[in-house]
């Protein structure tokens, strides 16, 4: 089931949620080389960190809107 994160009015679609502990090293520090792989191979372009995890995510582009102004919407009822 894919997941939507919604964060500084952006959308994301979470394609992997992954233990962040996962990509520390023993001296606690990212390894960033680790996470910068699975967002390449994910294909993902964004990585947001929350407590203890990395979403690896897709950014979900904002809809282009055409604003109509006193526009009549014809139907074809019979």
């Amino acid at each position: 089931m894919k997941k939507l994160y919604f964060y500084n009015d952006n959308v994301y679609l979470v394609l992997r949620d992954m233990v962040a502990s996962y990509f520390f090293n023993k001296q606690g520090e990212i390894n960033r080389e680790l996470l910068n792989a699975w967002k390449e191979y994910l294909g993902a372009d964004h990585i947001l960190k929350t407590e203890n995890r990395f979403l690896l995510c897709e950014t979900v582009p904002e809809p282009e809107w055409n604003e109509v102004i006193n526009e009549t919407l014809v139907t074809n009822e019979e």
